[in-house]
């Protein structure tokens, strides 16, 4: 201290005394809490001239070299705030992890083939059971407005219990014991949901502070002497540039595996709801209006399917999790697959049948859709294999191997079709899960990710905080 300078403003001279007592040079404590990354400096000056968003790491909280506490100093508020919220955002994290662990562990103790027989068991032809046609265009119009809606989060739990009668004709009688038989994974689906809710200390920060400098710019832009032609595109632009962080991406990350497990809860779904269409169109007695309402419910699910596995892939795109993009392109695919294959099974179980002239069309659209799938899978394959940073191995066991097995069974389809009076017998996801673990010697697990792995973006605005240096 006694070669210090008072009357110097050089940093290496001022000093700052901590609640602790012990004091220390600003240009220590500037290396200690690296404040080089949370501000940008001019070279040339030597002054602080704007907030940084380099930081993407998680942020140990910085202090005393002598003591150890923490450093308090307002000079480091943004640092050490951002440092406090990080440690939140792990534990919040951590939390999530074991919360969709268990509901993982609770979803591999269902047993399917049991709930697949109770459901036969419980459903049969009901002979009194009609089509009102003004009821079932209705409820037509019902799905197309619950699959158009934007999707901000998955298809709500209720679409799959209370609001069932409302959209899939199904007879009441029907529509209570699926419900009953189903409870199990509509629980599944409904924890899923309440962990998509959880939101991290990270992302109430960045919104609190996000929507406030938004209000803000947008009564400044209003009232100014020379507002702009789009005041709301202004101040929206304004608000992203001040808010000093990037968009957290922890939650995101967790959001994605979230939307994976409730997929594949509908996924059983409508292998169920399939096995029950199926099962009635094997009676000696059919009641087509029955069957018509249980293929309308089969193919609804496999659409909500579609609909929020192209909602994951956007999350998980913004945030580029390349593994995750991946693998939720992969259950795109899927999706459409199982939609696809449900869709000829309703049309060859129809009363009047298939003609050769309709089985041509038919060919041709399930080609058609074919040739789309194989145009994506190669586009996404070539796109992470060149830049993703993924090995090869990886997408070869989950990407590639799966791919294939669904693109076969596609062609076998579509040759099937093709054949005049050949009955096209579906492909259960058991026989093409059983052949990639025969391929692979695996499956490609859920992935979930540990609290390490998900925690660390930028986002600590100092306009929350009042902590810039001076």
């Amino acid at each position: 201290m006694d070669d210090l300078d008072p009357a110097s403003q050089d940093l290496d001279h001022i000093t700052i005394t901590l609640g602790c007592g012990h004091t220390f040079t600003v240009e220590t404590l500037d290396g200690i809490c690296e404040l080089a990354q949370a501000y940008v400096k001019n070279a040339s000056t030597g002054r602080w001239t704007a907030l940084s968003l380099a930081q993407t790491s998680f942020v140990k909280a910085a202090s005393c070299p002598t003591c150890r506490r923490s450093i308090d100093a307002r000079r480091y508020g943004r640092v050490t705030k951002r440092s406090n919220l990080d440690l939140l955002e792990r534990n919040v994290a951590t939390r999530m992890a074991k919360k969709l662990s268990s509901v993982q562990q609770a979803w591999e103790n269902i047993d399917q083939s049991a709930l697949e027989q109770a459901i036969t068991l419980q459903i049969s032809h009901r002979s009194q059971f009609t089509k009102d046609p003004v009821h079932f265009e209705r409820q037509a119009k019902v799905r197309d407005t619950l699959l158009s809606k934007a999707a901000p989060s998955v298809v709500s739990l209720d679409v799959f219990d209370k609001l069932l009668l409302k959209y899939s004709g199904l007879p009441k009688g029907d529509a209570e014991q699926w419900k009953k038989e189903v409870k199990p994974l509509l629980q599944i689906y409904s924890r899923v949901v309440e962990i998509l809710a959880t939101r991290t200390a990270h992302t109430s920060a960045y919104e609190a502070s996000f929507s406030m400098l938004y209000d803000v710019e947008l009564h400044s832009a209003k009232s100014g002497p020379n507002p702009p032609q789009y005041p709301e595109r202004y101040a929206l632009r304004m608000a992203k540039l001040k808010v000093g962080m990037t968009p957290p991406r922890a939650d995101t990350r967790f959001e994605v595996e979230g939307i994976w497990m409730t997929i594949d809860v509908r996924f059983t779904l409508g292998a169920l709801a399939e096995r029950v269409y199926s099962h009635l169109v094997a009676q000696p007695e059919k009641n087509y209006a029955q069957i018509d309402a249980w293929g309308n419910l089969t193919a609804f699910i496999y659409d909500t399917c579609n609909r929020d596995a192209n909602l994951a892939f956007n999350i998980a795109s913004s945030t580029q999790a390349h593994r995750q993009e991946l693998l939720t392109s992969l259950r795109i695919i899927k999706a459409v697959w199982r939609s696809t294959q449900f869709m000829v099974i309703m049309k060859q179980s129809r009363e009047s049948g298939l003609t050769g002239e309709e089985r041509k069309l038919l060919a041709s659209l399930v080609e058609e859709r074919l040739t789309l799938q194989k145009k994506n899978a190669a586009t996404i394959r070539n796109q992470y294999s060149r830049n993703g940073g993924l090995g090869r191995n990886v997408i070869e066991r989950e990407f590639d191997v799966p791919i294939q097995e669904y693109i076969k069974n596609w062609e076998d389809l579509i040759s099937t079709l093709k054949r005049p009076s050949v009955f096209y017998q579906a492909v259960s996801e058991k026989e093409i899960r059983d052949v990639v673990i025969v391929v692979t010697g695996t499956l490609a697990p859920m992935v979930i990710f540990s609290p390490l792995e998900t925690v660390g973006e930028p986002f600590l605005p100092a306009v929350a905080m009042n902590a810039e240096p001076p």
